[in-house]
């Protein structure tokens, strides 16, 4: 069953945590039923495609989720559902730099320009090379989480399980033009992905998470 935002809300109470969990992604990875079932504070929010962790700093004990994935299938995501327009104004929100206007912008168009108006690999960036986090971040591969979504759940301190869905469709049913135009684009940051594991936890200096600790003494033992 789908979550509503309202719903998450009402999920958020339900969770009880004496901590925020607010859940990001480079969209077009599937974030959304994963961020509702942690009750995420950034769920429909300008901070759901946060272009850094900057963008938390004001909040206090909050505990941010990170979700990435293939970019070419991520990309071939937020243009088939419509959402280019959208989706680029939700990744400069809060940055210095200003989104292009995407309007009616078409997948092969934005391919042929070549660039990356949604400045995802500066995002990725931004996540994954924070060397003195300010809240705790667990930087989550969608590709792998069906291995992984015990240790995501314990991070956030959510009981109830989680299914996880593969994705039902590849990159690589598109044209061979497509195809190329995508791996010019995004291919050094494709390498980068593939080369992550599948989850990695950032803390703050001198912190631990204490859900997280139990969880990986239990799968130790």
């Amino acid at each position: 069953m789908k979550i509503t935002a309202i719903q998450a809300f009402v999920r958020r109470l339900m969770i009880g945590n004496d901590f925020k969990s607010a859940m990001v992604s480079m969209g077009g990875v599937g974030s959304t039923a994963l961020a509702r079932h942690i009750g995420s504070v950034a769920d429909k929010t300008v901070r759901e495609h946060a272009y850094s962790p900057a963008v938390f700093e004001g909040m206090p004990n909050v505990r941010l989720g990170y979700m990435y994935g293939n970019p070419y299938n991520a990309v071939l995501s937020v243009f088939r559902r419509g959402y280019q327009h959208m989706h680029a104004k939700a990744m400069h929100a809060g940055s210095k730099t200003r989104p292009a206007d995407m309007r009616g912008v078409t997948i092969e168009s934005y391919l042929e320009k070549g660039v990356d108006e949604f400045c995802i690999a500066r995002q990725f960036d931004n996540w994954t090379r924070q060397a003195e986090p300010r809240h705790p971040i667990i930087l989550i591969k969608y590709e792998a989480m069906k291995d992984s979504i015990d240790e995501v759940l314990a991070f956030f301190g959510v009981k109830d399980p989680f299914p996880v869905k593969s994705r039902q469709s590849s990159w690589r049913d598109q044209p061979a033009h497509i195809q190329a135009g995508l791996e010019r684009m995004y291919g050094g940051l494709n390498d980068k992905i593939e080369a992550m594991p599948p989850v990695r936890v950032l803390l703050p200096a001198g912190q631990t998470i204490e859900g997280l600790e139990a969880w990986r003494e239990e799968v130790r033992t």
